[in-house]
């Protein structure tokens, strides 16, 4: 399959950050075959011909955090910080979902990247997700052309999970099974890593342990897997949140993770919103990649993270959208957009990062911390077609003058057009290519939610928060 994309601007992001506008984008099966600019465009026969009009062409946006069993959440978090949230209403919802629900909520969150140009996601899932069918030919969701990065925990027995059936053999075995099931299917369209949660509030509540991040260390590291864990985030406050427990234990996450001689490149530590310069210097040295949520963060009133000095030393930085319960938004251009706004309010400089950062953080950034760099992350021959036009129709696109800025500062998700993955369509002009109807998803999400917000009692935070007028 011969694929020619022409008249397009084409955002590269490879090493020079080269934009062609007017460019083309010639697609060979699955590759990109070649890039540049329309005086070069290749004539001769294609299976297939688009005309971009001028939109937007940009590698496929990866988002590296996204709990997707709290779609079935939207709605019940208002009003509520990281703390009370979850343990008022995250954890009762986790228990009162079943395998069906997950896999509901899974298709959900996958139909909503794919809309906004989001083409590989990592699923940061809750452990009762593991307890999803893996024994089919491939893993949950493959047919609906999402590249998934599937979460696997790793949890062994604690003095508080005592009863856990793991010890640091078993869990080792488990993670092997779990990650040749989650990496089935043709395409690289199916990966694995594992999550290991190791900051100082699950240690404090006795679900994680220093066995437990050694052993789990050890066992991601034999099969070549990505680790991802929850650092540094949360309120900032002495009575429940980040402050608490640093004054506790006397250390920060980064630095309980380096004492214990783990911390490499093969981490992904998630939210990092209190990082010291102290944390940044470890983190710099060890090779660590961190990713920034930056719209929950605020939803959350968690904090703006330092990501201008972490970019500054060197760090991999990218962006993901976190859970769906705490910010609606699954949209990965409002998360390039609003890490660059955050940054500029907190150095109160209009410069502080630019969207030409930010497109980085949400591409080639992402491919690298996932080691996938050499394949996918940005617009060059060889690498793999994850490729999205947006529409550039509105004036706020057409009149600036920078592009990557238009496209960063002045575009939706929502304009996406066309979403390749592997070079095959995943969805074409308001349609889904798998040949689902999003509507039945919706109806099914909606009553599945219900359902569970019944069995949680939660069902009385699923009303509106703030005041309504009367009708």
């Amino acid at each position: 399959m011969r694929h020619l994309i022409t008249n397009a601007c084409v955002l590269t992001v490879n090493a020079s950050d080269e934009v062609f506008s007017p460019g083309y984008v010639l697609i060979e099966g699955e590759r990109i075959a070649a890039v540049g600019p329309m005086s070069a465009c290749p004539h001769g026969a294609f299976d297939l011909t688009t005309d971009a009009e001028g939109g937007f062409i940009a590698p496929g946006l990866i988002n590296l955090h996204e709990h997707d069993y709290m779609h079935m959440m939207k709605g019940i978090a208002e009003g509520l910080l990281l703390e009370p949230w979850s343990r008022q209403v995250s954890s009762r919802s986790r228990e009162a979902m079943e395998g069906a629900d997950f896999v509901a909520a899974m298709r959900i969150g996958a139909l909503e990247m794919l809309r906004t140009g989001t083409t590989t996601a990592l699923l940061h899932p809750a452990r009762a997700s593991l307890e999803l069918d893996v024994d089919g030919p491939l893993p949950p969701n493959s047919d609906l052309g999402l590249r998934q990065v599937h979460g696997i925990a790793y949890q062994i027995r604690t003095p508080v999970l005592a009863d856990h059936p793991f010890g640091p053999a078993e869990a080792a075995e488990n993670l092997a099974l779990l990650a040749e099931r989650f990496s089935r299917g043709p395409g690289q369209m199916n990966l694995a890593a594992t999550m290991i949660e190791c900051n100082a509030h699950h240690t404090a509540a006795g679900r994680s342990s220093d066995e437990l991040v050694i052993s789990g260390h050890k066992a991601a590291s034999d099969l070549g897997l990505r680790i991802a864990s929850h650092v540094s985030g949360g309120t900032l406050s002495m009575a429940m949140g980040f402050l608490k427990y640093k004054r506790v234990t006397g250390r920060s996450d980064v630095e309980y993770l380096d004492r214990l001689g783990v911390l490499d490149d093969s981490w992904l530590l998630i939210h990092g919103i209190h990082f010291t310069d102290q944390d940044i210097a470890i983190v710099r040295d060890r090779g660590a990649s961190v990713v920034y949520t930056p719209t929950s963060e605020a939803i959350r009133a968690g904090g703006i993270g330092p990501w201008v000095q972490m970019l500054g030393e060197g760090i991999v930085c990218a962006l993901g959208t976190d859970g769906p319960a705490v910010d609606y938004s699954m949209d990965m251009v409002e998360q390039m957009k609003a890490v660059v706004l955050f940054q500029n309010l907190r150095h109160r400089s209009p410069t502080a990062l630019s969207p030409r950062e930010a497109l980085r953080m949400g591409t080639i950034n992402g491919a690298r911390a996932l080691g996938i760099e050499s394949w996918l992350g940005s617009i060059e021959p060889g690498k793999r077609a994850d490729l999205v036009l947006y529409r550039r129709e509105r004036s706020s696109q057409r009149l600036a003058t920078d592009p990557i800025a238009a496209f960063v500062m002045a575009s939706n998700g929502t304009d996406a057009r066309l979403v390749l993955v592997n070079g095959r369509p995943a969805y074409d002009d308001g349609r889904f290519t798998a040949g689902i109807d999003p509507a039945l998803i919706v109806a099914e999400a909606r009553e599945r939610a219900d359902a569970i917000n019944t069995r949680s009692g939660l069902i009385s935070r699923a009303e509106p928060v703030w005041p309504q007028n009367a009708a």
